[in-house]
């Protein structure tokens, strides 16, 4: 089975690359096109809509895997499972409007921000048809439309380039992408072996949200928790500081997705683990965090080597500050890769009950360091911030998963 879990990591991870080679591209030319001031008026306008794709996500698939993974009759209930996320994104789509409307921020931001917001609706779909790729174990479809559309969205960057594109016009590109992104994925998605089939049913969209709720909330910290240096930065500080933090914060976020690649491979094995035994989801669990942690050291060393020639080969002039601020906060890597195999390990158990409270905890830290010392300190203050909420992550994480295994069954 870990053969399985290594090929579609691997494919997640090469989708990645590809992506990661296609955004390293994309955002060299925009901080180039845009200059500082202006690449931190991008990093603004693109974080608003990305904050709510994660609560549009509700952490729906989750438990919708869970319960393909004791009843496969369920796969014929994706359209509540779509239904109900376009419903949350409506609703965020709605929160966001408005949050820009009150807003302090200029015309051209907030209207970059309410073109942004529509791809809130693009993610919803991708997201859910995502779920059936995770549960066919095809992830190398959901690749494949990864590839297709960023391709697509870097031609036109290029033409943007050249042909002195404004904020407007990297924002469009980057909106259209998303759409062509989720058309793609819904064309392949047909092709499964257990595609998507449509069906209402309203009583288990209910169900679905109610059991569906503490990883909505966990969602909804984390997000809050990964975010608000972005947003107490443009409140507190200059759009300098936000384009130096930004650029770096990039690099880092793009690190940062292999611990997910892996647990999206490795969730529903664990699923079928806890179906076999809990031994055998126990020795899962220490093997992934193992080869988690190991990884994280490797790209931790690679980082701060490197640092300097990533951001010169990304933003150029101007934003040479962002070099150490991504080697500081590629110090946090192995807290942040270890625990996402914790954390799924308490949602394979059903134990996410205790998730929002751990990540509330964090969010709090996180927001209340970044308003108290960002004024003093500026973004030294966020890179804190980012790693001292994960810490504190990792630790309750660990104590739930210690408790877990003193009580365990002996057999």
């Amino acid at each position: 089975m870990w053969k399985v879990i290594t090929a579609n990591t691997i494919y997640q991870v090469f989708g990645k690359g590809f992506s990661l080679a296609a955004g390293t591209l994309t955002i060299a030319l925009v901080a180039r096109s845009l200059g500082t001031s202006g690449f931190g008026d991008y990093i603004l306008i693109t974080t608003v809509p990305a904050l709510l794709y994660l609560l549009a996500d509700f952490g729906l698939n989750a438990i919708f895997l869970r319960e393909v993974a004791r009843d496969d009759g369920h796969l014929r209930k994706f359209s509540s499972l779509l239904g109900l996320r376009l419903i949350l994104a409506a609703v965020f789509f709605l929160l966001g409007a408005i949050y820009v409307f009150f807003s302090p921020y200029g015309g051209l931001i907030k209207l970059g921000i309410l073109l942004g917001l529509l791809t809130v609706f693009s993610q919803a779909v991708f997201t859910s048809l995502n779920a059936l790729f995770q549960h066919n174990l095809r992830y190398d479809l959901s690749v494949l439309a990864g590839i297709l559309s960023a391709s697509f969205g870097v031609i036109l960057i290029v033409l943007g380039f050249l042909r002195g594109g404004g904020l407007l016009f990297f924002v469009g590109v980057w909106v259209l992408t998303a759409f062509l992104l989720t058309s793609l994925a819904f064309l392949f998605a047909r092709r499964l072996r257990e595609g998507p089939l449509f069906s209402w049913e309203g009583v288990w969209m209910r169900r679905l949200f109610i059991l569906a709720l503490p990883l909505g909330i966990t969602l909804l910290f984390s997000q809050i928790n990964g975010k608000a240096d972005v947003f107490l930065l443009s409140l507190l500080d200059t759009s300098e500081s936000i384009g130096i933090y930004g650029l770096a914060y990039k690099v880092f976020a793009n690190l940062l997705v292999l611990p997910l690649f892996f647990v999206n491979a490795l969730y529903p094995v664990m699923l079928r683990d806890r179906r076999k035994s809990l031994s055998l989801l126990w020795r899962r669990l220490r093997e992934g965090v193992l080869a988690m942690f190991l990884v994280s050291l490797v790209l931790t060393l690679l980082t701060v080597v490197f640092a300097p020639l990533a951001i010169r080969v990304l933003g150029g002039e101007g934003f040479e500050s962002s070099a150490l601020v991504l080697r500081l906060l590629s110090l946090g890597l192995p807290l942040f890769f270890v625990t996402a195999p914790l954390q799924w390990f308490l949602i394979t158990l059903g134990r996410e009950r205790i998730l929002p409270l751990i990540y509330g905890v964090a969010a709090l830290s996180n927001v209340g360091i970044n308003l108290v010392f960002i004024p003093q300190f500026s973004y030294f203050a966020s890179i804190f911030a980012t790693i001292f909420s994960e810490m504190v992550i990792f630790v309750l994480l660990l104590a739930v998963v210690v408790k877990l295994w003193i009580i365990r069954p002996r057999r």
